[in-house]
């Protein structure tokens, strides 16, 4: 049997994903004490890649491929959307996540001692693009899932007014906007469809509703980093899939939605010149008040 058969695993994996062309995965390190390949996320403490036993369900007798990730504070993963997201991308197998790890893992083999075949190309090349699809699936779903809050103290006259906490990237505010959508200004209107709906090599919309009275489809997008420009243009973009894909077989139309911040001068000439586009803003705000706990604070 040969010793080294994971770090000969690890070693192709390392140099399949620095041809990948993805810059997130050129960042694989071969640790050959440890036996694993390794990668850099800024929104992940680790991500390592091995060949061992069942981590999932305790079963050392069964060999698997195994992508471990342990999130930085802060990052959430939507559990249900990812595994969806891993399906979509080819990378089936079995996942669990907890509150600091996230594995991944499908099995290739059963034996305690059985080396994996780094001889067969045809069972290397197979789980070395399973080991691509996880990660690339998993760092888009980090990417789309940060958040960012920061505070515009430019319109508090000495302080008198509580901060405006923005938050500027997407997944937060889509959470948000999907659990209240009844009590949305939209929500008698619309009828919810999805979120994250693939639109092929365009991308995802973000949310995908319909309206109620005429059956025509909405795109919603919400503007996180884009320009103005390139906001409209990517909400123009997978109306047209909308379009060609959803409605054209039902005789219905498609309209757009843009939520913003920020309405600024060029994102309203631009979503002007489109009469099927509406623009809705949204205010999040955060105050605090000091509550009395002790007898003198309280003035008695």
């Amino acid at each position: 049997m040969t010793t080294n058969w994971q770090e000969a695993f690890c070693e192709r994996l390392v140099e399949a994903s620095r041809r990948t062309g993805d810059a997130r995965l050129a960042t694989a390190t071969l640790r050959p004490r440890k036996k694993i390949a390794s990668y850099e996320h800024p929104q992940c403490q680790r991500v390592e890649c091995c060949l061992g036993g069942d981590r999932i369900n305790g079963n050392e007798n069964s060999r698997v491929l195994l992508v471990e990730c342990e999130p930085r504070r802060g990052t959430e993963i939507d559990e249900s959307c990812l595994r969806k997201e891993l399906a979509e991308a080819g990378a089936g197998g079995e996942m669990r996540v907890n509150d600091a790890t996230l594995l991944v893992q499908y099995q290739w083999g059963y034996g305690r001692e059985t080396p994996f075949p780094v001889h067969d190309g045809h069972q290397v090349d197979e789980a070395t693009r399973w080991t691509i699809g996880v990660l690339k699936a998993l760092f888009d779903h980090l990417e789309r899932r940060h958040k960012v809050v920061t505070a515009s103290t430019s319109d508090r006259p000495n302080g008198s007014a509580p901060p405006d906490f923005r938050l500027a990237v997407e997944q937060y505010l889509e959470d948000i906007l999907v659990a209240q959508w009844k009590s949305l200004d939209w929500g008698a209107d619309l009828e919810y469809l999805g979120r994250q709906v693939p639109c092929g090599t365009l991308g995802r919309i973000d949310i995908l509703a319909r309206d109620r009275a005429t059956g025509d489809f909405v795109v919603i997008e919400l503007k996180r980093d884009q320009t103005d420009d390139e906001a409209i243009g990517q909400l123009s973009r997978y109306m047209g899939w909308a379009a060609e894909h959803k409605a054209a077989a039902q005789g219905v139309g498609v309209r757009g939605i843009i939520v913003v911040h920020e309405l600024t001068p060029k994102l309203r000439a631009a979503a002007v010149a489109h009469r099927n586009i509406e623009v809705y803003r949204y205010e999040l705000t955060l105050a605090l008040s000091r509550v009395p706990v002790r007898k003198e604070d309280a003035g008695e």
